[in-house]
């Protein structure tokens, strides 16, 4: 809200519009570099730094591998922000060059910010930027046919970066992402049974909903047939669908309220923009609109996020400006003397001054935080322990981080024969439950690091494995690698036949795990059962070709 403010105040002064949009555009220009750079060669983060992302930590994953992230440390996010940037170079370039830019330069801004776009491969972007672009334009109207010139240049750098992109040669083409938007498979099949499986939970709880932020602990509900998790798979804890994110987590009352910011926004900038002249700023709020507009659309397939947010806010604040700086209202002025005024804004500073030290807090422990975990990439338990508990020190009420205290609590303890650690991991995994009892992720990761802790002599530790486990699955029945833990366990408690109780549940929700079949090989072959041992060592190789040992069993036998 604060740029929103910010942005308020500086489009009512005309003055100041040109060196905004010249901000804007600027600094999009600079992340659309870095996304070029990163994509044909590297990130130039990591040319002065072992850093990723200008966060400061965060490495990308496979599929990230393959798409432009520049500064954000995610292509997601980069598309949203670079989405939103797009429609204000296309109202400079309708308004005159005294007011923004020559045209070449802004030509040549648009060709690198639509082709870094475009290595996003962020289609919900690719769909919000055109919707935005277009509004831009009808908002324009007028000068559309005075325009047709710029317009028809504008198209030929569009589509001259769009065939860049497309014949890059890289792992996604333009003409493969598009397509896939019409294919219900893949990430688009995820989409389509999150939003199916959300349907559920806003009619358990239409009115309030489940609460802000809580979409990860009660989306296990309701997973759809076939699901299937792993405990490497990301963590699903949004709908990646604004409105049903609102329904399911604020309930119908919220999603009206956002609905009606949305709309009352919409419906005022559509109506006083009609009114306004490009001497008044009329391109400057048709490029902010049509920004709002490309974010709205965005996030009907993703979610939003603290580093491409407050854009949407600066877009928005930008043309209530500009609408308000045409539409003055009179002032309303209380009575209040000199002194009193200046003892209320004094304690107006003190306070924002106190809530922007204390909303640091959770940012520098969240940084402390991803130190530990390259750390304990790294294999550097010590070095990564000391992370964490600065981590805790800062904000002591994120579970996540008495997780990962537990994990390398119980890596050292295992590694040194120290039980003391043992009993540390133990009360760190406590205290991650007592603060969040309803994160299947708690029971899962304490589970998943007492089973390497158990498995290396410290077998007490593996009847709480199960325990783990089994209160993970009640919130999360399809975890695969929970049963596999599980199987684990009782085949370490010489508790064969209960081992293949589980791997054959592992089973009934990934019919392809090779490690589920492999584990079962093992447990007939302990049986003396030659025949199905054979069988399922069979099957985990036909599963996995990569699993060398699964066919050495098999020929052996």
């Amino acid at each position: 809200m604060i740029l929103f403010a910010a942005a308020y105040g500086i489009a009512k002064d005309r003055t100041k519009h040109r060196p905004v949009t010249l901000a804007i555009i600027g600094s999009a220009v600079v992340v659309s570099l870095t996304a070029l750079v990163e994509y044909f060669w590297t990130n130039p983060y990591l040319l002065f730094a072992n850093v990723y992302c200008a966060a400061g930590f965060g490495e990308p994953n496979r599929f990230e591998g393959a798409r432009s992230m520049a500064s954000f440390g995610n292509a997601t996010f980069l598309a949203a922000y670079l989405g939103m940037v797009l429609p204000f170079i296309v109202s400079s370039l309708f308004a005159s060059e005294r007011r923004t830019a020559p045209k070449p330069l802004l030509y040549a801004a648009l060709f690198l910010v639509a082709t870094s776009l475009m290595f996003t491969f962020g289609r919900g972007a690719w769909l919000g930027a055109a919707a935005g672009i277009a509004l831009t334009g009808a908002l324009q109207w007028k000068q559309l046919w005075a325009s047709r010139r710029i317009i028809a240049i504008a198209l030929f750098v569009v589509i001259a970066g769009v065939a860049i992109v497309q014949f890059s040669a890289g792992s996604y083409t333009v003409s493969g992402r598009l397509a896939s938007i019409l294919s219900i498979e893949g990430s688009t099949l995820t989409r389509v049974q999150m939003w199916e499986s959300s349907l559920p939970l806003v009619a358990e709880r239409p009115f309030l909903g489940a609460g802000p932020d809580t979409f990860k602990y009660v989306f296990g509900k309701y997973k759809p047939e076939g699901w299937v998790e792993h405990m490497s798979d990301p963590l699903v804890d949004k709908a990646h669908n604004e409105l049903l994110q609102s329904a399911v987590t604020t309930g119908l009352a919220g999603l009206a309220a956002y609905l009606w910011v949305l709309v009352a926004f919409a419906w005022a900038g559509i109506v006083r923009i009609r009114k306004l002249e490009e001497d008044s700023g009329a391109w400057l709020a048709a490029g902010a609109m049509g920004a709002a507009l490309s974010f709205a659309i965005h996030l009907q397939f993703n979610f939003s996020h603290f580093s491409v947010s407050p854009f949407f806010w600066i877009a928005a604040g930008l043309a209530a400006g500009v609408f308000e700086a045409n539409a003055p209202r009179k002032a309303f002025m209380l009575n209040i003397s000199a002194p009193a005024q200046a003892a209320a804004l004094s304690l107006l500073a003190i306070v924002g001054l106190s809530l922007a030290i204390l909303s640091t807090s959770p940012l520098i422990a969240d940084v402390q935080f991803a130190k530990g975990r390259e750390l304990q990439a790294e294999h550097k338990p010590a070095e990564a322990l000391a992370r964490f508990e600065s981590a805790i020190d800062i904000n002591h009420f994120e579970p996540t981080y008495h997780l990962s205290l537990g994990e390398t609590l119980l890596q050292l303890g295992t590694g040194k024969n120290d039980d003391r650690y043992i009993t540390q991991g133990l009360a760190a995994f406590e205290q991650a439950r007592r603060l969040n009892p309803s994160d299947e992720q708690v029971y899962f990761r304490a589970g998943a690091a007492l089973l390497e802790a158990g498995r290396n002599g410290r077998h007490p530790l593996l009847r709480q494995v199960i325990a783990q486990h089994e209160r993970g699955l009640a919130l999360n029945p399809v975890m695969v690698d929970a049963y596999i833990d599980i199987g684990v366990a009782h085949a370490y408690l010489n508790e064969v036949d209960e081992a293949i109780g589980a791997w054959q549940d592992a089973l009934q929700i990934a019919p392809a795990s090779d490690r589920a079949y492999f584990n079962l090989g093992w447990a007939y072959e302990q049986k003396g059962d030659t025949g199905r041992a054979k069988e399922a060592y069979l099957k985990a190789y036909q599963s996995n070709s990569k699993m060398t040992e699964a066919k050495d069993a098999y020929d052996r036998l």
